[in-house]
């Protein structure tokens, strides 16, 4: 009884905590400059589409385009390279698949801000600076040691006598791994994906290192450009990031269930 009480409040801590801040974004983007300037903490205001008029531009469509076409990329790339390796890792033995583990955490832990004069050498020898693939091949390179350290415990689980039995049955590495071992790891699949898809939306660092054009840049820069050298228009910064938020809310709130539900099959298989 105790227990389930504290997991009630703590529960109702996080929503409070995430809650109130997204409640004052919220209505920030509904007041005019002058209020947010005057009273910024007021909860009594004469609403106004004032902010969304100002963001909802052609630009923003543009920016819009781009984070979609950059983010849903990055994830699957990212994706379609972490699968495999994160299998060969489940299924390997021996004393390296530590060291390689312990590699993939040193790698994530390291912040992203080190690897950007490297890969912005990488990027102009091939004459990739300043594209949209090549921000996506750099995002997905920061994000691989996540996707593989996430995805090779969904692998593990997958019962070995499985394996064993397609092959009996002759199926090769290749096919058994495509027709059974797949499928049961498909639900950590997809929920990785979607979590590559959520954080690569998010991305400032590398289309602003790597991008020159600002018709290709995402809806991130596209926030931060709101910030301006003699002042930030609060209302139009709230509204845009309300709105570029929702595609991953969108999302989220389509799979979240199926996954969850899902995960727990997965695993039970």
């Amino acid at each position: 009884m105790r227990s389930t009480l504290l997991a009630r409040i703590g529960v109702l801590a996080v929503f409070v905590a995430y809650a109130v801040p997204l409640l004052l974004i919220t209505l920030a983007s509904f007041k005019s400059s002058e209020e947010i300037v005057n009273d910024p903490a007021s909860l009594i205001f004469r609403p106004t589409l004032e902010a969304y008029a100002n963001v909802l531009t052609p630009q923003f469509l543009l920016a819009l385009g781009n984070s979609v076409v950059i983010a849903g990329g990055a994830a699957l790339l990212t994706i379609a390279v972490a699968t495999p390796l994160s299998y060969v890792l489940a299924r390997a033995r021996g004393g390296w698949t530590a060291v390689v583990v312990g590699i993939l955490i040193a790698l994530q832990m390291t912040p992203a801000a080190t690897a950007v004069i490297p890969q912005f050498r990488i990027l102009a020898s091939l004459g990739l600076l300043g594209t949209t693939l090549g921000v996506i091949l750099a995002m997905s390179a920061s994000a691989l040691p996540y996707a593989i350290l996430i995805l090779r415990p969904f692998f593990l689980a997958v019962p070995g006598e499985v394996e064993e039995a397609a092959q009996v049955d002759g199926a090769g590495p290749f096919r058994s791994f495509t027709t059974v071992v797949f499928p049961l790891a498909r639900n950590g699949v997809s929920l990785v994906t979607v979590l590559l898809f959520i954080g690569a939306w998010g991305e400032f660092l590398y289309p602003i290192s790597f991008l020159n054009d600002q018709d290709l840049f995402p809806l991130s820069v596209l926030i931060v450009q709101q910030q301006g050298f003699y002042g930030t228009q609060w209302n139009n910064l709230m509204a845009l990031a309300l709105v570029g938020a929702l595609p991953t809310i969108i999302i989220f709130a389509l799979v979240a269930r199926k996954l969850t539900s899902g995960l727990a099959l997965g695993v039970g298989k």
